[in-house]
């Protein structure tokens, strides 16, 4: 599998060959991580750009839902979302020949400037919390989009995490014991959580597809980029992946939980139906991170940006599972607004 990569990974000088001739653009091209497509940031005299290459024999289904969604997305105020660069054809999506004669899909869009996330230091509760707050907006504005490549099975998605299970045996010792733990919970609330409410996700507002400005003193999230594991699926679950990536490298990961929940609530309102589940649905995230992982270490170890997330996830799961989900959720409703249990007002009562 190490080879096959090799062979399909498109080189600078392919990148900036590849936009000169789509979109009459001369520029340096600065290769950037990616899991799926190659990206490269497009430099010019005048403006900076996104290039994003397929790899050969792409669903053309498949990037048109992702350029659909991200024209819809621009649509919604507050939101700073990429702009679609149309090739000389006049298409959002273009095609090109590789180096081996593969077909490949091409799109361009403009570059937003700002800081990945995963650089920002320090990571303040105004940061969390405005990361909560840009994460529901998204949310809201994904609310009416519809596409009929929307609903497909990907493994990323938190609904179809039990296949993880399958996987135990990569692990072993304490490892083993969380990830069994965690995926027997999630078995247990699967008949409640296939009824929650859905809509199109981002499905992976992680710390490498969040934009924050450059300000250094209490800087915002700009943007949320990368829309390529978009999928229909449960609304809560978006909730769960941004708080799984928000809480690595924190000392106290439900308390930095709450400053993303506090800001997704006010753009976008949970339930509290939701909120009581949302302590597994957040370890199934991080559990489907590590045994991706350990999968893409064999199938291709040459691509590190499989490898990008899996310590933190570790770090994560070994501090969530200390956390009782009862305890989490009592958390999540007061930051929401709702009493820390549901039954407390009886229980004055009484």
């Amino acid at each position: 599998m190490s080879l096959e990569y090799s062979a399909i990974k498109i080189s600078t000088n392919e990148a900036e060959t590849i936009v000169k001739e789509l979109f009459n653009l001369s520029g340096e091209a600065i290769a950037l991580d990616g899991e799926a497509d190659f990206n490269f940031k497009i430099q010019t005299p005048n403006k900076n750009y996104l290039l994003k290459i397929s790899r050969p024999a792409e669903n053309l289904d498949y990037v048109d839902f992702q350029s659909k969604l991200l024209q819809h997305s621009a649509t919604k105020n507050a939101m700073e979302i990429p702009d679609i660069i149309l090739d000389m054809n006049g298409s959002a999506i273009a095609k090109v020949k590789d180096e081996n004669g593969e077909d490949r899909l091409v799109r361009l869009t403009s570059w937003i400037e700002g800081r990945l996330w995963s650089s920002v230091n320090p990571i303040t509760n105004t940061l969390l919390h405005s990361l909560g707050e840009f994460a529901g907006l998204l949310t809201e504005g994904l609310q009416d989009f519809e596409h009929h490549f929307a609903e497909r099975y990907l493994e990323w998605d938190i609904s179809n995490a039990i296949w993880c299970k399958e996987k135990l045996d990569m692990f072993e010792g304490t490892q083993k014991n969380i990830l069994s733990t965690f995926l027997t919970a999630f078995e247990q609330i699967q008949p409640v959580h296939a009824e929650f409410r859905k809509s199109v996700i981002h499905n992976d507002v992680n710390d490498n597809n969040i934009l924050v400005e450059n300000e250094l003193i209490n800087p915002s999230v700009l943007s949320i980029i990368d829309y390529g594991d978009a999928v229909k699926t449960q609304t809560i679950n978006d909730v769960a992946i941004t708080l799984a990536y928000a809480i690595m490298h924190k000392e106290d990961p439900i308390a930095a939980a709450v400053e993303v929940v506090k800001g997704y609530h006010k753009q976008f309102p949970l339930l509290e139906e939701e909120l009581a589940v949302l302590h597994v649905l957040v370890a199934m995230r991080l559990t489907i991170t590590v045994t991706k992982s350990a999968m893409n270490k064999i199938a291709e170890p040459e691509n590190e940006y499989h490898q990008i997330s899996e310590k933190p996830a570790w770090n994560v799961l070994e501090k969530w599972i200390a956390i009782h989900p009862e305890l989490a959720s009592c958390h999540f409703r007061k930051a929401c607004g709702f009493d820390a249990h549901p039954n407390l007002k009886r229980v004055t009562k009484i």
